[in-house]
C-alpha cells in the first residue's frame, strides 16, 4: 500500500479554495475537540480556545472516535488545554507510553456499564496523555476508546455520526484507509456483539453501514495483502449481517484458501458470524445444512464431546465456536422428526446428522429430545456408538424419566454383548436412582469382581439404599468403606459426595437429630456445604411446610456465595403451591429471573401446579398455553405437563368425557402415558361413579406397566381410589375386595386408605357403625402397626388422616367431649394441631353453644393461620413483594373457621365482636369465600342490621352469581408472559375460586351439571392439539359459580324479614340486647312510631336492593311449587 495514498483525495475547487496559506495553518487547527467527559467539559474547552476553529459539537465517545482520524495535534494544544485542567483541580504528570496495538487490558465486549461522569483520568495514562494534548503515533485514541482499562462506553450512534460529521468537514482529506480498516473492524465487532439482543433489523441496518465502508475500501489495498484479509473478513460480515448469506459464504471460500496453518482460527470467526447471522435471518436446520456443506472446513471442530469426554476421560469443553453451532442447533424443533424427513438423503450424511445432534441434545442436556432422536436412529439403523447411546441413558435418569432410561438400557444390553466398565456403572447407576438395591448390588457385585469399583461407585450403592428409605444401611457402607482396619485402600477418604448421601438419608426419613450429626461430622472432616447439601436441607425443610425455615437457608446460601439454583427455585414453588398461594409463587419465580436463573420445564411446571392447588384456572391455562407456544427446547411439552393439565381437569370436576378424550388423543400422539397419568384417569371415572370403566382402565394400566421395566408396581395411590369410589356409591362388598386385593399384593395401606373406610363408617352416624370405626381405628393405632404406614416425613398428617373422621362424625352428632378425646389422642400419637383439625373441635364447641370454649380456641386457630399465611421472609431484601396483605388475594385459610366462629358470636349476641375479626381477617390479607359472605349476612340479620344483610347480597353474592353467565373472555394462545397476576392483579377484595377440588362428591356433582350446562362447548376437534380448550370454557361456565349465591337459609331468612317488616314489626337483635346497635330505644311502646321505621325501612329495602327482592320472589315461587308437587305425589 503506498502510504501517501489518500482515501478521500481533494476536489479541485476545494484545493483552490484553500489554497497554500489555509493549508498552512491546518496543522495548528483544532478541528474537533476531544474529551471523554461530559458536555459541560466540551463546552468549556471551547470557550478557550480563540483560534480560528471549526468546533464539532459531539458526544464525548463520538469524538474519541472521530479523533483517531485526525493527524496528530502539535504541542501547542497542550498549553491551550492546561488551563482547563488546573481550573478543574486536576494534577496530571506526562505518564510513561504504551503500544496501544498491543493491548493489555480486557477486551470490550459490547455491553459494558457506562462509567461515571466524575471518572479519574489520571489512573489511566492513555486518557491522561488525551486530554494533555500530547500525541504519539502508538496513542491510537479510537483503539483507546476500545481498550482502555476505565471502560469508556462504546457507543455505535455516537461513532457513526462522528464519522459522518468528519466525512462531511474539510477534515477527511486527511484521513488513511488503515485508520478506516481499523474503524471497520471495531464497528464489526460491536455490532456483532449486539446482534442478538436486538435481532435482524439491527444488525441489517449496521450491515448495510459496515458494507458502504467496505465499498470505500476496496481496490485500495494490495491483494492478498494483510490489509486486504482483514478488508474480506469485513465484507463476509457485513455481508452476512444483511442476510446476503451467498455473498458471505463466497467471501469465507476465498478466505479459506488465504486463512492456512496457523490462522484457521480466523476463519472459524468468520464461520461463527455466518452461522450466527443465518440463525437469525433463517433458522436453525438452515444452519444444520450450511455446516454439511462447509463439513470438510469445519467439521474436525465438531467431533461429539461425548466421544471426547469417554476417549480422553477429563471433562472436555466445548469451543466458543462449537458452543455457539450448539445452543443453535438446539433449538431445532423436532430433531428426530427432521432426520426422519431425510430419510432418502445418503447413509453418510445421515450419520453425520444422527450423531451431531444426538451430541448436541447430550450436550444441552435434553433427555426426552435425545431419546426420541435415538430411536430414530436406530429405526434407520445408523451405527450409534454403544457408550453414546449409555451418556443418554444416563441423561433420562438425570431427568428422573425411568421408564425410558429402562426401555433403552434394556435395548443396548440386547443388541451388544459389551460389559465394559461403563456399561455396568451406567446399569448401576439407573438402578440406584429407583432405589431398587437387588439390581445395585448385583452390578456393584460384577464391578468388584472385575476390580473396577470406584470411589463413585461405593456412592452409587450408598445412593440406592437411601432413595430406598434404608438410613441404617448408608451408615454401615459409610463407615464399611470410609472406616476401620479393614479399610487398606490407600487415601480412600469419603469425599463430600458420601456425606451428602448419609445427610440425604437422613433427611427424606426426617430423621433431624441423624442430620444434625452427619452435618457437623462432614464440617470436622473440612467440607464446606455444596448446592446439592443445602439443596437436600431446603426440600427437607419444605417437605414439612416452614417457610421460615427455608428462608433462613436461602439466606445462609446467600451469604456463602452460593446462589440457589433453578432446582432450588422449583421446591420452594412446590412448597408454595402445597399452601395454595400462586401469588407468592409468581413471585418468587419473578426474584429467581432477577437473579439470572434460566427456568426449565419442571420450574415453570411447579408454577402451573400452584395454580392448579389454588384452584386458579386461569392462571393454568396461561401457563400451559406459554409452554406449549415456547420455542425454548428446554420448555417443550412433556408428560409431566400434561399430567398437571390433567389433574386441573379432575379437580375443577370435567365431565369424564373430557378427561378421557384428552387421554386418547395423548395416547394417539405418541405420548407414553406413565402411572400417573393412569392414576388421573381411573379418578376421573370413579369421581363420575363409572366403576366398570375404572376397572377397565386399571387393568390397561397393569399391562403397561410390565412394559415400563421400572421399580414402579401398582401402588396403594390407585387402589385407594377405586375402593373410595366403591365406598362413595355404598358398595361396600366392592370395596373390601378391592381392600383385600391390596394386602394380597402386599401393597401396605397408606393413611389416606383408611380415612375412606372410617369416613364411609362415620357417614352413617349410628352407634354401631361408630364403635367399628372406633375398634379399627385403635387396631391400626396399636403398636407396631402403625410404624409401617405413617411416613415420618409427614406424620402429623397422616395422623390427621385416620382421627379425622370420627372427630368430624362426633361433632355431627353433638359430642365434643368426644372430639376433644381422640383431638388428644391424635396430639399424643405424634400429631400437630392444623387448621382443620381444629376448625372440627371449634364446630363442636359452636354446636354444643358453649361458647367460652370457642372463645379459648379461636386464638390459637388465629395464631396458626397467620403463620401459615406469612412468606414475606422468601422476600427479605426485594423492593417489589407480594407481602402487602390488601394487594393479595387467593389467602382461603381461614374461611372455614372464620364460618364457624361468625355462627357461633352471633348465636351469642355478640355482634361487635364479628364487626372487629372480620375487619381484622381483611387487614391481614385473608379472603373471604361464599360461605362467609352468607354467615355474615345471616349474622347482620341477627345483629338487627338487615339493610346491610340485604346489601351482601345485593353487592356481592348476587354479582359474582352473574359471572357464570357473562360471555366467555378471549383468549390468547401465544402469551408472551406466563405470569397471571401481571395482566390481572390479586386483590384481596375480590372472590376467588371455590371449586371442588379435593371433595369427591362435589366433584361428581359438578361433572354432571358441566356436562349439562356445556352442550358441544367442551368437544375437541378431532385434530386440535389444543388440550387446555375445554379447561378455558370449563372453568367459566363451571357450577363452581354456584357457590356464589345467596344461600337458601339466607334467602329464607330475609323472606321472613321482608314478611316482620310488613306487618310492622322491627327486627330485634338476639343474644345480649346491650352488645349490639339499638335502632329503637327498647323501652319505648309507640307502636306507631315503631311501625313508621318498618315501613320505612321496607321502603328503602325495596327501593335500593330490587335484585335480591327478585332473587327472593323467585326461592318462594320455587318452594311453593316444590310444596305443590310433594302434595300431588302425597295422592292429595
Amino acid at each position: 500500500m503506498k502510504e501517501s495514498t489518500l482515501l478521500f483525495p481533494l476536489s479541485s475547487h476545494e484545493a483552490e479554495k484553500n489554497g497554500p496559506n489555509k493549508a498552512k495553518h491546518a496543522w495548528s487547527k483544532v478541528h474537533i475537540v476531544r474529551t471523554v467527559t461530559n458536555l459541560q467539559l466540551v463546552l468549556s474547552l471551547a470557550s478557550l480556545i480563540l483560534f480560528r476553529v471549526r468546533v464539532l459539537m459531539i458526544e464525548p465517545l463520538a469524538a474519541a472516535v472521530v479523533n483517531s482520524f485526525l493527524l496528530r495535534t502539535p504541542a501547542g494544544r497542550a498549553s491551550a488545554l492546561r488551563p482547563s485542567l488546573d481550573h478543574m483541580g486536576r494534577s496530571i504528570r506526562r505518564p510513561l507510553l504504551r503500544d496501544f496495538f498491543t493491548p493489555t487490558a480486557r477486551q470490550w465486549k459490547g455491553k459494558e456499564k457506562a462509567v461515571d461522569q466524575d471518572v479519574d483520568y489520571a489512573q489511566c495514562a492513555e486518557c491522561a496523555e488525551w486530554l494533555l494534548g500530547v500525541t504519539h503515533e502508538s496513542c491510537c485514541v479510537m483503539k483507546h476508546s476500545v481498550w482502555c482499562p476505565r471502560n469508556h462506553p462504546f457507543n455505535l450512534d455516537d461513532a457513526w455520526n462522528a464519522y459522518q460529521l468528519l466525512i462531511a468537514s474539510d477534515d477527511y482529506q486527511h484521513l488513511k484507509p488503515l485508520d478506516v480498516l481499523n474503524f471497520a473492524q471495531k464497528l464489526s465487532t460491536a455490532i456483532e456483539a449486539g446482534g442478538e439482543d436486538n435481532g435482524v433489523s439491527y444488525l441489517q441496518r449496521w450491515g448495510t453501514r459496515l458494507a458502504a465502508l467496505n465499498k470505500r475500501l476496496e481496490s485500495i489495498f494490495e491483494k492478498h495483502s494483510s490489509e486486504d484479509v482483514m478488508r474480506l473478513k469485513l465484507v463476509a460480515r457485513g455481508s452476512a449481517f444483511v442476510g446476503d448469506l451467498d455473498h458471505a459464504i463466497v467471501t469465507a471460500h476465498e478466505l479459506s484458501d488465504l486463512l492456512i496453518d496457523g490462522r484457521r482460527e480466523e476463519l472459524l470467526e468468520i464461520y461463527g458470524t455466518l452461522i450466527r447471522s443465518m440463525a437469525l435471518h433463517q433458522d436453525g436446520e438452515h444452519v444444520l445444512d450450511f455446516i454439511l456443506a462447509e463439513w470438510a472446513n469445519i467439521g474436525m471442530h465438531l467431533l461429539p464431546l461425548s466421544t471426547r469426554l469417554q476417549s480422553l476421560g477429563i471433562p472436555v469443553k466445548p469451543s466458543s465456536f462449537q458452543d455457539t453451532i450448539y445452543s443453535i442447533l438446539a433449538n431445532i424443533p423436532d430433531a428426530a422428526s427432521l432426520l426422519a424427513k431425510r430419510r432418502h438423503w445418503s447413509s453418510e450424511t445421515r450419520q453425520r446428522i444422527g450423531v451431531l445432534l444426538l451430541d448436541v441434545l447430550w450436550q444441552e442436556t435434553l433427555a426426552e429430545d435425545a431419546y426420541a432422536l435415538l430411536k430414530e436412529m436406530r429405526a434407520q439403523r445408523m451405527s450409534i456408538q454403544v457408550d453414546m447411546q449409555l451418556r443418554v441413558v444416563r441423561l433420562l435418569v438425570r431427568a428422573d424419566s425411568f421408564i425410558r432410561a429402562n426401555e433403552l438400557y434394556r435395548t443396548i444390553s440386547e443388541s451388544t454383548s459389551t460389559r465394559h466398565k461403563f456399561f455396568i456403572s451406567t446399569g448401576m447407576l439407573l438402578a440406584a436412582h429407583q432405589g431398587d438395591i437387588d439390581r445395585t448390588e448385583e452390578y456393584y457385585s460384577q464391578l468388584d469382581t472385575a476390580r473396577w469399583i470406584t470411589s463413585q461407585d461405593r456412592a452409587t450403592l450408598m445412593h440406592a439404599y437411601a432413595v430406598a428409605g434404608r438410613v441404617g444401611k448408608v451408615v454401615e457402607l459409610f463407615h464399611e468403606f470410609f472406616s476401620g482396619p479393614k479399610n487398606s485402600r490407600v487415601g480412600a477418604k469419603p469425599s463430600i459426595v458420601h456425606y451428602s448421601i448419609v445427610v440425604y438419608a437422613h433427611a427424606e426419613r426426617a430423621d433431624y437429630d441423624g442430620l444434625n450429626f452427619w452435618l457437623q461430622a462432614m464440617s470436622k472432616a473440612g467440607h464446606t456445604p455444596d448446592i446439592y447439601v443445602y439443596s437436600i436441607i431446603l426440600k427437607s425443610f419444605a417437605a414439612r411446610g416452614e417457610v421460615e425455615s427455608v428462608s433462613a437457608v436461602l439466606d445462609q446460601m446467600r451469604a456463602a456465595k452460593i446462589m440457589p439454583t433453578r432446582v432450588l427455585y422449583t421446591t420452594v414453588i412446590s412448597l408454595l403451591a402445597h399452601r395454595k398461594d400462586p401469588v407468592s409463587a409468581e413471585a418468587i419465580y419473578k426474584r429467581a429471573l432477577r437473579e439470572g436463573i434460566a427456568p426449565d420445564r419442571k420450574m415453570i411446571t411447579s408454577l402451573m401446579n400452584a395454580h392448579v392447588e389454588a384452584g386458579s384456572w386461569t392462571g393454568v391455562v396461561r401457563v400451559f398455553d406459554y409452554l406449549k407456544s415456547s420455542r425454548n427446547p428446554r420448555l417443550r411439552l412433556s408428560v409431566e405437563v400434561y399430567n398437571t393439565l390433567l389433574k386441573a381437569y379432575v379437580l375443577i370436576g370435567a365431565p369424564f368425557q373430557v378427561v378421557s378424550t384428552i387421554f386418547r388423543k395423548l395416547e394417539a400422539m405418541g405420548i407414553q402415558p406413565n402411572g400417573r397419568m393412569y392414576t388421573l384417569i381411573i379418578q376421573s371415572a370413579c369421581d363420575a361413579g363409572y366403576m366398570n370403566i375404572a376397572n377397565r382402565i386399571f387393568a390397561e394400566m397393569q399391562s403397561a406397566s410390565k412394559d415400563w421395566q421400572t421399580t414402579y408396581r401398582v401402588d396403594a395411590f390407585v387402589l385407594t381410589i377405586i375402593m373410595a369410589g366403591h365406598l362413595r356409591l355404598g358398595d361396600k362388598r366392592s370395596a373390601k375386595a378391592v381392600y383385600d386385593d391390596m394386602c394380597e399384593r402386599g401393597i401396605q395401606p397408606t393413611s389416606a386408605t383408611f380415612y375412606h373406610i372410617l369416613r364411609a363408617y362415620g357417614n352413617e352416624r349410628t352407634e354401631e357403625s361408630l364403635q367399628i370405626a372406633e375398634g379399627f381405628l385403635k387396631t391400626i393405632m396399636a403398636g407396631e402397626s402403625s410404624a409401617s404406614w405413617i411416613p415420618p416425613q409427614t406424620r402429623a398428617a397422616a395422623l390427621e388422616h385416620v382421627h379425622g373422621p370420627l372427630m368430624l362424625a362426633y361433632t355431627k352428632t353433638d359430642r365434643p367431649e368426644e372430639v376433644e378425646r381422640l383431638f388428644q389422642s391424635m396430639l399424643d400419637a405424634g400429631g400437630e394441631p392444623s387448621l382443620a383439625s381444629l376448625a372440627v373441635l371449634l364446630d363442636a364447641y359452636r354446636r354444643s353453644g358453649d361458647i367460652e370454649a370457642v372463645h379459648g380456641l379461636w386464638p390459637q386457630i388465629w395464631q396458626l393461620a397467620l403463620r401459615l399465611s406469612k412468606t414475606d421472609s422468601l422476600f427479605d431484601g426485594e423492593d417489589n413483594t407480594p407481602s402487602d396483605p390488601t394487594k393479595r388475594q387467593g389467602n382461603l385459610l381461614l374461611c372455614a373457621p372464620l364460618s364457624i366462629y361468625i355462627d357461633a358470636l352471633s348465636a351469642a349476641g355478640e355482634h361487635f365482636v364479628i364487626a372487629e375479626m372480620w375487619g381484622k381477617a381483611r387487614s391481614h390479607g385473608f379472603s373471604f369465600d361464599s360461605h362467609n359472605w352468607n354467615h355474615l349476612a345471616v349474622a347482620l340479620v341477627r345483629a338487627a342490621e338487615p339493610e346491610r344483610a340485604f346489601e351482601i347480597v345485593e353487592r356481592v353474592l348476587l354479582p359474582y352469581q352473574r359471572q357464570s353467565e357473562a360471555v366467555l373472555r378471549d383468549r390468547g394462545l401465544f402469551p408472551n408472559s406466563l405470569f397471571t397476576f401481571d395482566t390481572k392483579p390479586a386483590d384481596v377484595s375480590k372472590p376467588v375460586s371455590q371449586s371442588p377440588m379435593h371433595r369427591s362428591e362435589r366433584r361428581a356433582y359438578q361433572s354432571k351439571m358441566a356436562t349439562k350446562r356445556s352442550g358441544d362447548a367442551l368437544e375437541m376437534d378431532p385434530t386440535s392439539d389444543d388440550f387446555a380448550h375445554p379447561l378455558h370454557i370449563l372453568h367459566q361456565i363451571s357450577p363452581s359459580w354456584n357457590v356464589w349465591r345467596p344461600h337458601r337459609a339466607v334467602l329464607v331468612l330475609l323472606s321472613g324479614v321482608l314478611r316482620h317488616l310488613e306487618s310492622g314489626m322491627f327486627v330485634q337483635p338476639m343474644g345480649d340486647r346491650s352488645s349490639a346497635p339499638q335502632a329503637l330505644d327498647p323501652d319505648s311502646d309507640n307502636a306507631f312510631t315503631r311501625g313508621n321505621l318498618a315501613r320505612e325501612m321496607l321502603d328503602r329495602i325495596y327501593l335500593n336492593y330490587p335484585d335480591t327482592i327478585h332473587a327472593i320472589r323467585l326461592h318462594e315461587r320455587w318452594i311453593a311449587r316444590k310444596s305443590s308437587l310433594t302434595t300431588q305425589d302425597d295422592g292429595w
